[in-house]
This record gives structure tokens, sequence and C-alpha cells, in this order.
């Protein structure tokens, strides 16, 4: 106590060099203990236990992990097996929500109504610390009651503005009302509107989905092949650009002629665009249709592969990453799977739509240039951060660093890609090859 405390008229006896020192010994001890503290730290997780079954119906719709849906359950598949879950609520940095919001849409309102009689935590921050998973195809854009807004969303529509004019009917409206970012910048311009989009950067984390992960629960999950598991298609990479999958949505509707217009929303253009511009191109591979039992071989023997949005968000993205195919991004106002966490540009390509006319030169000049090389070696570490499932995947331990790096207030996680490592803000390399639950 002497020491902590000391009597004022210690201080008149202790020549100024030694207590200069001894303050730089505190600063020191201080400064150890805090980088102690955070290479402890790791985001504490309370899991809701919601009782009333229509949040979370097995029965009904039993395993649907390999939908394009399934992280509702995937998700805390993996979290309630970690070493992340807390059963304090009051030591929690975050507050997960165990419900399946697609299985089927909730009510959020009444989720939040259930979880204010289990505790005091959601009014405390209004909802901040707490973590919806939600696989909509719109995203949050799904649930755009006022109570929602300020909790984390971990989904797949990294969409900035709100989704709206799916269709534009040009004999009833004039196409400056069907331009996004027109309407957007108009908007932005009205005084007082406050607008707000499917995806909420630095808020919500825009994840992989959970299909096309190869795996033997089910029967067709050994249909999921991967160059990183199975070396039969370790193969020479021959196809300059691949896409195979639906353009026209809409060509055998009896009103297709008629209303043009009606599909033009999917995917927001970017497939038309490029099927119309560039079917006929050399070495682009443009299939109108899935080509079926070939399409992991396909994509193993391409260079780059378009990934294009669907309605809202699209799994080709995961899917090009996952076989080694470097992802071309056309999804123009849309933040794709962790573009806010990895350095994207070591192992993809975003391309504005108005750049797509340029895109059989700008593919050229990657390979030109030798880049194509250098990503393809990083997409040999960063493919397992867009897996999920166990013992390969670390988009469970990318979420949680994620998680990890807001708590200890770091700018950025940094990653390693030569050692395959990440730091989640506290100095700490965490192996992304070799262990899970690790962050």
């Amino acid at each position: 106590n002497a020491f902590l405390l000391p009597d004022p008229a210690f201080l008149d006896v202790v020549p100024e060099s030694e207590l200069i020192m001894l303050c730089k010994i505190v600063a020191w001890i201080l400064y150890l203990l805090c980088l102690l503290s955070q290479a402890e730290a790791h985001p504490k997780i309370y899991v809701y236990d919601l009782k009333n079954e229509k949040y979370r119906n097995f029965t009904e719709f039993k395993d649907i992990t390999d939908s394009f849906y399934g992280l509702d359950q995937l998700f805390p598949e993996l979290l309630l097996n970690s070493s992340y879950v807390t059963t304090n609520a009051e030591e929690a940095d975050y507050f997960y929500v165990h419900a399946w919001m697609y299985w089927p849409w909730q009510d959020i309102e009444a989720i939040v109504r259930d979880m204010q009689k289990i505790g005091p935590y959601w009014d405390r921050k209004r909802g901040r610390d707490h973590i919806f998973v939600v696989t909509a195809d719109p995203g949050r854009c799904q649930f755009p009651q006022v109570v929602g807004r300020r909790s984390i969303y971990i989904h797949h529509f990294g969409r900035l503005q709100y989704l709206e004019n799916e269709r534009c009917n040009l004999f009833k409206q004039w196409g400056g009302e069907c331009d996004w970012e027109m309407t957007a910048a108009l908007a932005a311009h009205s005084k007082g509107e406050m607008r707000w989009g499917c995806h909420l950067p630095g808020q919500d984390i825009v994840v992989p989905p959970s299909p096309y992960e190869w795996h033997d629960r089910t029967p067709h999950g050994n249909n999921f092949r991967t160059p990183y598991l199975h070396p039969e298609l370790h193969l020479n990479r021959t196809a300059m650009l691949y896409y195979s999958g639906l353009i026209d949505i809409h060509a055998k509707e009896p009103t297709a002629k008629d209303e043009p217009w009606s599909d033009a929303s999917y995917s927001f253009g970017a497939r038309q665009t490029v099927f119309r511009a560039f079917h006929s191109q050399p070495g682009f591979k443009i299939m109108t249709k899935h080509s079926g039992g070939g399409y992991w071989h396909d994509l193993s023997t391409s260079i780059f592969c378009l990934a294009p949005a669907g309605w809202a968000w699209g799994g080709r993205y995961k899917v090009a990453v996952t076989r080694g195919c470097i992802p071309v991004i056309l999804q123009d106002g849309m933040k794709v799977e962790w573009e806010e966490q990895l350095p994207m540009k070591d192992y993809a390509i975003r391309v504005p739509t108005w750049l797509s006319h340029k895109l059989p030169d700008i593919l050229q000049a990657y390979v030109d240039t030798g880049r194509v090389a250098r990503m393809q070696k990083v997409l040999d570490c960063a493919w397992r951060l867009h897996w999920w499932r166990r013992p390969h995947g670390r988009a469970f331990e990318l979420t949680m660093c994620e998680l990890k790096r807001r708590v200890l207030g770091a700018a950025k996680i940094h990653v390693d890609w030569d050692a395959c490592t990440l730091d989640c803000g506290d100095g700490k390399q965490v192996p992304i090859r070799d262990q899970f639950n690790n962050i």
C-alpha cells in the first residue's frame, strides 16, 4: 500500500532521475499487462435460448446446411461447438440470436420481445451488440423494421443501397427512375432524408454462403469437388473466363417477348451484358445453363470465373475462390463476402459494369504481367476463409476474428499470405491452414 499510495513527502526525498525511472518501469508494466490481456482476449458470445419451436423447427426443415440458405443452421452449429460461447451474459461482448431467420421468415419484432423477457441485454445498447444470421436474398432489406437497424447482420448481400425497382417497365416509367445510382444521388441531395441500405458497412458482416462444400454428411455433399481436396482436378487452366448458369431467367415465360424488362434486373444485368458482348470471344466459355457434373471440372480448368449476383447475392464468388479460379466480380454497389475484412485485390478482380466492355483486355493484362500466378498462390491459402465446414473451413474463424478486432478497437485485420496467418489486431499470428477455434 505504501508503494501504491506513497506519502507525498516521499517524493521530496527521491531524486528526480529515480522518479523518472520509476515512472518508466510502471509504464512498461502497464504496457505488458495490456498486451497480455489482449493476447488472451477473444469475443465472448452469449447465445439466447429461444424456446419457441417456430424459431428453429428441425422437424419440419431437416438438414438444410447444403442449401443456399443453410448458414441459419451451420453457423450456430459451429458457434456452439467453439470456445467463444459464454453462459454469463454479463461478461458477453456479443449476443447471438439463435433463430433461423429464413426457415421460415421470422418476425424480428416478436423475437426482440422474447429476448427482452429473458433479460435486459437488448435494451442496454438497443441491440447494437446483438448478432443475427440472415441468409435471405435481400439480406438486411428482408427485415426493414426499425428495431433491428442497430444490430449486426451476418449475411451474404452487401448492397449498399436499399433494394428497389426490381422491374423497370419502360412503358410506365422513365429510365432514370430505374437508375439506382441516380436515384440515390438525388435522395442524398434531399435535405433531411435519411436512406439506409441492405448492408451497413462497419456494422454488418458479409460472409460466404454455406453450399458447395465437399463433405460426407449427406449423399450429394460428395459432389462438391475442389482441386484443393481432390488431386484429380489438378488440371491445366486453359479457358480465360468461365461462366455457367441462367442468363435470361424469364426467357420461356409467355410474356418474355412483350415485357423484356421483366427479368432484366436478374444479376443486375451483369450476366446478360457479358453474355451478349462476349459469348463468341475466343477463350471465353460462357454457357446459358448449368453444366451439371462437368461444372467442377470446368471451374478447375479456367483462369478466371465470372462472379455476378443473382436476384440479390450470388454463390459464384465462393465457388470460384474455393476451386482456385480467380473471381471477376461484376456487382456494382454491392460488397461481396469478406470485402471489408480481407485485401481482396490479392486474389480477385472487381470490374465496374461500365468497364466490362474492356473485359478481354483487362484479363489478358493480368496474365501478361504475371499477376495471375501471384493471385493463384494467394488462393492456396485464402480458399479456406470462404469455406465453413470442418476440418478445412476457416470462415467461422474469420468471423470471430472480425468480432475480436472490433472488441480490441483495432483498425483492420492483417493477413500474411505467405505464412497463411491472420492478425486480428492483437499481434498474434493465427494459422489458417492447420488449426480452428484458435482466434
